[in-house]
């Protein structure tokens, strides 16, 4: 089996996340190569530029341009994990039209326009994060807490003067923002206090599910977020991420990731050969090609 990973481009990784970023990825590939697998990586500055003719790809990429090249790569038949849909579908202007089906689950969100003199929907004495509307915050400024209008208006200016045409109104909640860590049908699933990574709210797991059936709609295999659990244990997703780190338990993460690439491997490659050869090969045949 034939695969190609991508690592992410250091612009899509805060400074402080680089590194992480990285290893994620080349544990993952070492992995799925003492399972008998070809894996080749590249960079994301690399996709468009160099001929990608795995059948499977597995991809950190976050960035606009790369993640349309993919596309037409997935278009052509290209499995890849996580899909460039889905890494589309966690930009916050794209989530923020799943929260009519996701109300329990998700906080709510508005869109706006960063043009200047654009409204800023804040009710006087209530504190509100913008947050840039298309890619993960990766400098100061595009993630950013505010107590009034003016001081939204300001942050906005700096968004547009950097090229950033949309972004994201969120009421602040009280409560303790958890990190959560999965991967789309597997047991894995990880969550830790932002504050102290060593504590994990117990209660936090409950919404396991909820959390499994907004990213599964939104077409993840591997997923994070930030959420908000407010002292009567109601829960709110605030963001959701296509492949985080996993830092502190990257081992355990890369083998589980690595095992469902496998299994989506198998099934797409295996039977894209049954359905243009009518082959019957074995799926153990597959896993030796």
């Amino acid at each position: 089996m034939r695969l190609t990973g991508i690592q992410r481009e250091q612009t899509f990784s805060p400074a402080q996340h680089a590194e992480n970023d990285r290893l994620i990825l080349e544990l993952t590939a070492d992995v799925l190569r003492r399972q008998g697998c070809d894996v080749d990586l590249i960079s994301e500055e690399q996709v468009g530029e160099v001929v990608i003719d795995a059948p499977v790809v597995f991809s950190m990429c976050q960035g606009p341009r790369a993640t349309r090249e993919l596309l037409d790569l997935e278009q052509q038949g290209t499995l890849i994990v996580n899909s460039p849909r889905a890494v589309q579908n966690c930009y916050r202007v794209a989530l923020s039209r799943l929260q009519h089906r996701h109300q329990g689950i998700l906080a709510p969100m508005t869109v706006i326009s960063t043009r200047p003199a654009s409204p800023v929907p804040m009710e006087v004495g209530r504190s509100y994060w913008i947050k840039r509307g298309d890619v993960h915050a990766t400098q100061e400024g595009d993630v950013v807490r505010v107590d009034s209008p003016t001081q939204g208006l300001e942050v906005l200016s700096d968004l547009h003067g950097r090229g950033v045409q949309h972004a994201v109104v969120q009421p602040h909640l009280d409560g303790t923002v958890v990190k959560f860590y999965g991967v789309v049908g597997a047991p894995f699933f990880r969550h830790y206090s932002e504050r102290d990574h060593k504590v994990a709210p117990i209660t936090f797991r409950l919404a396991h599910p909820a959390i499994e059936r907004l990213v599964s709609e939104m077409g993840l295999t591997v997923y994070g977020g930030d959420a908000v659990m407010a002292p009567d244990g109601t829960i709110s997703v605030i963001d959701i991420n296509d492949w985080p780190s996993f830092a502190y338990f990257r081992d355990e993460a890369a083998s589980v990731i690595a095992d469902r690439i496998l299994q989506v491997a198998v099934a797409h490659v295996y039977g894209a050969e049954k359905r243009v050869a009518g082959t019957t090969g074995s799926v153990g045949g597959w896993l030796r090609r």
